[in-house]
C-alpha cells in the first residue's frame, strides 16, 4: 500500500503550508492535507486516516476560524459565548482522536505533548538544561508586584497560556499582548487578582527568533527594541515602519541547550524567541511548535519550505523501504 504524508493544517491564511505542499508535489511525494475545516464534513469515523496509510504526520495548525454557523437561533452574548467553548471542546475532542489513531513515532512533534504545552514547564526545562531565563513569578497581589520593583525597576505580564484575539459584541478585535508594569501605572491594578505571570523586564539589545528543523537551528535577529510600538512585543507589527531582520547564527552553546529542550520534549521542528541584553546574555522566552517560520525563511533566504518537504520526503521514503 502506498502510504503518504499527513499534514494537519487549517483552510485559510498558510502560505507556508501551501508552499511546502508544492514542494511535495515537485518531489513526487503522496500527501494528503487535512484541513480542520474538512472534519465539519465527515459522515462518519470511517473519514479518519488509519494509521497504515499514513508515512509521517505534520501538525501544523487546527483550524482557522470556527464556522460561525454553529451558533444559536437567536443571539445572545453570554449564552453564545458559553455555547461556542463548548463546540470548540467537542472539536477537540474529535480532532484529538487523530493523535491516538497514528503511531507517535510518525509525528514530527508529539502531538499530545504539543496540544498541552505548558509555558511555565518549558521556562523550567531550559533553566534546567542551562539556558538564562527571566526572572519568572506567578502573583495573585498587587502588595507582591510592589515588592518585586523593588527588585527590578520594570516587570512584563503575559498570558500563561497562549495569546488570543479578544471580540467585542461589535466585532472589534482586540490583540493580547506582553504588557509592561511599573511604578507609574501601579494605580491602576486591583489589590488582589486572577494568577498571573510576571517576568523581569529584560533591557534588550535585539531578539532572535530561531527555526528549529530536525536538529538543525535557522535563526534570524529582530531589531525591535529601536521601534515604540514594537520594544516590548514585536508581535505588535509596525507596518509602516517594519523591524529590520538578518540572518543570524547562535553561539554554538546556546544552540546545543536549545537542543537538548526540544529533544526533551520530543519535538523535531518549532520557533523559539531567544532575547539578547545589552551584555550580550542570551534569555529564553518560549517555544511555539506550529512557530510562524515564513517570517524567518523569506527575509532570510532559508527556503525553509523546501527544507520541511524534504524532511517530510525523507520519513515518506523510509516508511515505504522498510514495508517494502
Amino acid at each position: 500500500m502506498n502510504r503518504k504524508i499527513l499534514i494537519l493544517s487549517q483552510a485559510f491564511l498558510e502560505s507556508s503550508t501551501d508552499n511546502v505542499c508544492q514542494w511535495l508535489d515537485y518531489y513526487q511525494v503522496p500527501f494528503l492535507r487535512l484541513n480542520g475545516e474538512d472534519l465539519f464534513q465527515w459522515e462518519s469515523l470511517d473519514a479518519i486516516p488509519q494509521n497504515e496509510d499514513i508515512a509521517a504526520v505534520w501538525y501544523r495548525r487546527k483550524l482557522s476560524e470556527f464556522p460561525s454557523t454553529y451558533s444559536l437561533k437567536e443571539e445572545h452574548a453570554p449564552t453564545s459565548y458559553t455555547l461556542r467553548r463548548f463546540l470548540i471542546d467537542e472539536f477537540n475532542g474529535l480532532y484529538g482522536l487523530l493523535f491516538h489513531t497514528i503511531d507517535r513515532q510518525k509525528w514530527l512533534n508529539d502531538p499530545i505533548i504539543e496540544d498541552n504545552l505548558n509555558k511555565l514547564h518549558v521556562l523550567m526545562l531550559a533553566k534546567e538544561y542551562g539556558l538564562q531565563i527571566p526572572f519568572t513569578e506567578v502573583v495573585t497581589r498587587k502588595s507582591t508586584v510592589v515588592a518585586l520593583l523593588q527588585q527590578y525597576p520594570a516587570l512584563i505580564v503575559k498570558p500563561l497560556g497562549e495569546c488570543i484575539l479578544v471580540e467585542d459584541e461589535n466585532g472589534t478585535k482586540f490583540k493580547m499582548l506582553t504588557q509592561v508594569i511599573n511604578v507609574s501605572n501601579l494605580q491602576r491594578m486591583p489589590d488582589q487578582f486572577f494568577p498571573s505571570m510576571v517576568q523581569e523586564k529584560v533591557e534588550k539589545k535585539y531578539e532572535v527568533r530561531a527555526f528549529y528543523l530536525d536538529g538543525t537551528f535557522y535563526s534570524m535577529a529582530i531589531f525591535s527594541q529601536n521601534n515604540n510600538k514594537t520594544k516590548d512585543d514585536f508581535r505588535n507589527y509596525d507596518d509602516e515602519r517594519p523591524n529590520r531582520t538578518v540572518p543570524y547564527q547562535l553561539p554554538a552553546v546556546v544552540e546545543e541547550k536549545l537542543r537538548k529542550v526540544m529533544q526533551e520534549l520530543r519535538f523535531g521542528t518549532g520557533s523559539i524567541d531567544l532575547m539578547v541584553d545589552r551584555h550580550g546574555t542570551y534569555y529564553f522566552l518560549e517555544v511555539n511548535p506550529a512557530g510562524q517560520f515564513g517570517m524567518v525563511s523569506f527575509p532570510c533566504n532559508y527556503y525553509l519550505e523546501k527544507k520541511m518537504a524534504q524532511v517530510l520526503s525523507k520519513a515518506y521514503l523510509y516508511e515505504k523501504e522498510i514495508h517494502q
